[in-house]
């Protein structure tokens, strides 16, 4: 469930390029999440109205549900709708890492060459192509389970970050420039930092050991490269303008 609707957080790196975002982009996380879970939940009902759900195969719950009732027509509809609709996510996913990437290679924390715009289109098509790239390969040659599990832990720490810096930054730094202000502060953000760090402790622990190697490597690069490169650490404040010419 949750690798299934973690991409809305995608929404919120696309707020440099909306407009009115402080009004617009809290109002497109709730309301499409609100429709999604109740699509979901009346999706279950039938799904387990049709089917034991004892009975139900985990790879391909809805078109096996449809052949077991001799539908077999529309389990193939269900089935190519269902490629259908992980293509759309997958593209939603990559939207929201290619303007991350371009945000930290814009602030220096990543080499500022990711973060050259296209001269007509205006959106970072370097880390677009190779997200793109990667993300064929992974999709081609890595097994689905294994591939989640280690962006889950990934996400979900992410999102504990994320949450964390949202509360100092509100306190420490009232006055920084936003897209859009998180409300009912700091109840928002203690709450999804505690989701986060219980959902986590669900997870193998074999993910824990590739994620602490991942993490180790990053905090390297980090500490190597991009606390001494930022344009925090520098004082130049590059913005996105900057990387534009």
């Amino acid at each position: 469930m949750f690798f299934a609707v973690f991409g809305y957080d995608a929404m919120s790196t696309a707020a440099e390029e909306s407009k009115d975002a402080q009004r617009h982009m809290p109002r497109a996380i709730v309301y499409s999440s609100a429709v999604s879970m109740v699509l979901y939940v009346l999706a279950c009902l039938v799904l387990t109205g049709m089917r034991d759900y004892r009975h139900i195969d985990p790879e391909s719950g809805f078109s096996s549900a449809f052949k077991a009732v001799g539908l077999d027509g529309f389990a193939d509809v269900v089935a190519v709708g269902a490629i259908v609709g992980i293509m759309t996510v997958m593209f939603t996913f990559m939207l929201g890492v290619t303007r991350v990437w371009f945000s930290m290679s814009r602030d220096g924390l990543l080499p500022k060459w990711f973060a050259k715009t296209h001269p007509v289109r205006r959106v970072p098509t370097r880390v677009t192509w190779i997200v793109g790239f990667v993300s064929a390969g992974i999709a081609g040659f890595v097994d689905i389970g294994s591939a989640a599990e280690p962006t889950n832990i990934g996400i979900l720490l992410a999102f504990s970050v994320v949450c964390a810096s949202v509360i100092v930054l509100r306190y420490r730094r009232p006055n920084l420039p936003r897209g859009f202000r998180c409300p009912w502060m700091p109840v928002i953000p203690a709450f999804g930092i505690g989701a986060s760090l219980w959902l986590i402790t669900y997870l193998a622990w074999q993910t824990w050991v590739r994620f602490a190697v991942w993490f180790a490597i990053g905090l390297t690069f980090y500490f190597a490269y991009s606390c001494r490169r930022s344009a925090l650490a520098t004082g130049e404040g590059a913005g996105a303008e900057d990387v534009r010419n």
